[in-house]
């Protein structure tokens, strides 16, 4: 493939994966709890460098830059803002570096997404059906036929008895991965949250991290980038079609 062409492919590449990220984003704008997604892009050696048969800055061909890659996606933790629900049932963590808990099969993954509810059974959910698991490492239950009360900072009482959610901290975020339906798991092991150090209000959402206008205007640079790459691929492509037809009409 000419060079040209090359790097406007793998210039429309990484632009079409911007746009994934920056989509999944917006779609996202509404989600409580939820945490934006990067696209990382980094700069390209020559594939001779890459070989090791030449090194940068030889001033020579083969020092001419080898396009663009994607890297990891990065996700940001920093914190959306609070939304008052009156709904006391959902929980919100006035922090940026703890996480509720909760149970699907056998894992225990990791979510700033509160809005939780009782089931039938008593058993606390979120709006997938997991089971929010508390400061006991079980499952939040109380009696569904008897009344109960939830405080402000998001202890759960009822006949005389106390149920706190779990709230954890990774010992780094970088070690979060994502699993779908705005849940994350730890590949380190997590800590409780001390007391004392618990963030957690009820009444509350932390509503999504994502901002609408400025991931719209990410949205469109990406969209823009990716069309003047499909274009210069084209040009290239005529450019060479002429090319060939002149060596070949001479």
């Amino acid at each position: 493939m000419p060079f040209g062409i090359y790097l406007s492919a793998a210039g429309a590449h990484v632009q079409n994966h911007r746009l994934e990220v920056l989509s999944h984003n917006i779609a996202n704008i509404n989600t409580p709890g939820f945490k934006q997604s990067f696209a990382v892009l980094q700069s390209r050696h020559n594939k001779a460098i890459e070989d090791g048969t030449a090194y940068p800055g030889s001033g020579t061909l083969a020092d001419i830059g080898g396009g663009v890659e994607i890297q990891p996606t990065v996700t940001s933790f920093a914190h959306g803002p609070m939304d008052r629900t009156e709904n006391k049932t959902d929980f919100a963590i006035n922090d940026t570096e703890s996480f509720f808990v909760v149970r699907r099969g056998e894992d225990q993954l990791l979510t700033r997404s509160g809005g939780f509810m009782f089931n039938n059974a008593g058993i606390l959910t979120n709006t997938n059906g997991d089971q929010v698991l508390g400061a006991d490492g079980g499952p939040v239950q109380i009696d569904p036929t008897t009344r109960y009360e939830v405080s402000d900072d998001g202890v759960i009482q009822q006949a005389g008895a106390n149920l706190s959610l779990m709230v954890v901290r990774p010992s780094n975020a970088g070690d979060l991965t994502r699993v779908g339906d705005n849940l994350f798991k730890s590949l380190s092991e997590v800590q409780p949250v001390p007391p004392n150090q618990r963030a957690v209000v009820s009444g509350f959402l932390e509503k999504s991290a994502v901002n609408p206008t400025l991931a719209m205007m990410e949205l469109i640079e990406a969209s823009r980038a990716y069309e003047s790459n499909l274009r210069l691929i084209q040009h290239q492509d005529q450019a060479y079609g002429n090319l060939i037809g002149r060596v070949l009409g001479n």
